[in-house]
């Protein structure tokens, strides 16, 4: 049931974000592939095996990193996006050495991968809030969906953190518990996608007086 809801949310989000998307800023329109890419992956994932689901996992973290990566590299000023690389580049060695580590890495079902996202997109989101602040008072955030998205990663990917990083050892000293805090992974996701809702709902291109920080970036 969880499951369903979940994928309906994902389907308004895709709804709204279509309907909407002339009047949507760019870095939402980047959000809006994300959450085509995730109903695709979720579909296959629901249908396949065990080993292909692993893979599917492990993909569509990867996948989620480097469009996250996009949507706050248009979201942010220039001055921020050394720290955008270096998340990438912290993702893509830790990735590297798990593999070298365990060759069987990407076909087994673990989500240390999604740890290293969870870092990054944090840290990502904690530059928009500190950005944020420092915003005109004329700066609308009612028609600012970014604001919506990143109360929602500030939610979500340090959540996940928990969860991720105990999933492997639990799912070994204690499969039941670690079955019991799916709901839990699935209640974030819902929130997620709730706000990302939202936000697509709500943006919209903003006047000169209340200029957006993605729009900031081209006057630099």
């Amino acid at each position: 049931m969880l499951w369903n809801i979940y994928i309906m949310l994902i389907c308004a989000n895709l709804a709204v974000s279509v309907f909407r998307w002339k009047r949507l800023g760019s870095p939402m329109k980047v959000l809006s592939g994300l959450i085509c890419w995730v109903l695709l992956i979720e579909i296959l994932r629901n249908r396949s095996g065990k080993e292909l689901n692993a893979l599917f996992t492990h993909l569509n973290i990867s996948v989620e990193l480097l469009f996250q990566m996009v949507y706050y590299y248009v979201l942010l000023p220039k001055k921020f996006r050394s720290l955008l690389y270096i998340g990438l580049t912290f993702y893509a060695t830790a990735v590297f050495v798990s593999w070298n580590v365990n060759h069987h890495f990407f076909i087994e079902k673990n989500y240390v991968d999604g740890v290293f996202m969870g870092i990054c997109i944090t840290l990502w989101s904690a530059l928009f809030f500190y950005e944020l602040v420092q915003m005109p008072m004329q700066h609308s955030l009612r028609s600012d969906g970014n604001f919506m998205v990143n109360c929602g990663n500030i939610l979500f990917y340090p959540g996940t953190l928990l969860l991720f990083g105990l999933g492997s050892y639990l799912e070994m000293v204690n499969p039941e518990l670690r079955q019991s805090l799916k709901p839990l992974n699935y209640a974030l996701n819902l929130t997620l996608y709730a706000l990302y809702f939202a936000a697509f709902y709500r943006d919209k291109k903003q006047t000169t007086a209340g200029i957006r920080i993605a729009d900031r970036i081209l006057l630099q």
